[in-house]
């Protein structure tokens, strides 16, 4: 059984700058039980990085299934992710993980299956539906990019808003995301110069195209945003217990003792970061 405590040494491989203040992030791991949490690793599910001398910090990994490299996605926002921001090619940092629940999708004999024991029993709909804001891109796009193992026969639509098109994460890779068969519908907040498709905040986008129907729908992005999609979903005759939302924001130590990261009867770090609608709606402040 692997010790949660543990980090494993990984070496940054390549960079890349992804849009103003983010940066991507590619680290090879050093050791054979590193390596061990790539295989480990299931969308949805958070790594806690380590920097000698600076600290520890919770991500998201975004890499693509069956990647051997570790891909992060960060914004620089303080001590540790600027310190992150600073890497150069060929240092080195401490990974352990994966920590949490991910998005409830695996196969079993052909049947969708939930990957919770919380969840046992509930089979996935036909087509799934997947919104996201700003960030929220980075621990969804590893779902997104093996979507089609799990949903091969259902349609899969994903809503998208950033701020504007400079600030939309991954831009090379929605029109290959497209050819795969994904609706890709994208906003920008406000109208800007060369934009013409949906503008206002993701939301919009449910008056903008047809939602799809039969569907799960899966949420990351700012808290502001669940209370208006969550409307919206209603709406549209999505029920509670097929609408999951990722509080992986709310992560902290990863491991249950800081207790910073506490819903109501749930830790973040073991009982999700991914939750059914159903299980916190009522637990206050929980989105």
């Amino acid at each position: 059984m692997r010790n949660q405590y543990q980090s494993h040494e990984a070496i940054l491989i390549r960079t890349k700058q992804e849009a103003t203040g983010i940066k991507r992030f590619w680290f090879e791991f050093a050791d054979k039980d590193g390596r061990q949490i790539m295989e480990d690793c299931q969308p949805g599910q958070i790594i806690e990085l380590w920097i000698p001398g600076y600290g520890e910090a919770p991500f998201a990994p975004c890499h693509r299934p069956q990647d051997t490299l570790l891909e992060l996605c960060v914004r620089q926002a303080g001590h540790i992710t600027t310190k992150l921001h600073e890497l150069k090619r060929g240092e080195r940092v401490g990974i352990r993980g994966p920590l949490g629940h991910g998005w409830p999708a695996k196969t079993t004999d052909g049947q969708w299956q939930m990957t919770d024991n919380r969840w046992a029993g509930q089979k996935l709909k036909e087509n799934l539906l997947v919104v996201v804001g700003g960030l929220g891109l980075i621990p969804a796009r590893t779902f997104i990019e093996g979507a089609k193992q799990f949903w091969p026969n259902g349609k899969i639509q994903l809503f998208y808003g950033a701020k504007s098109p400079e600030e939309m994460l991954f831009r090379d890779e929605f029109d290959r995301w497209k050819k795969e068969g994904i609706d890709v519908q994208l906003t920008i907040d406000q109208v800007c110069a060369d934009w013409k498709g949906c503008t206002g905040v993701v939301t919009q986008l449910f008056n903008y195209a047809v939602c799809v129907g039969n569907a799960n729908a899966f949420l990351v992005g700012p808290p502001i945003m669940y209370k208006f999609v969550l409307e919206e979903l209603e709406k549209h005759c999505f029920k509670d217990q097929d609408i999951f939302m990722s509080l992986e924001r709310r992560m902290h130590c990863g491991v249950g003792v800081c207790q910073h990261c506490a819903v109501g009867p749930y830790y973040t770090c073991k009982d999700g970061p991914v939750f059914r609608y159903d299980e916190i709606k009522n637990i206050k402040d929980a989105l």
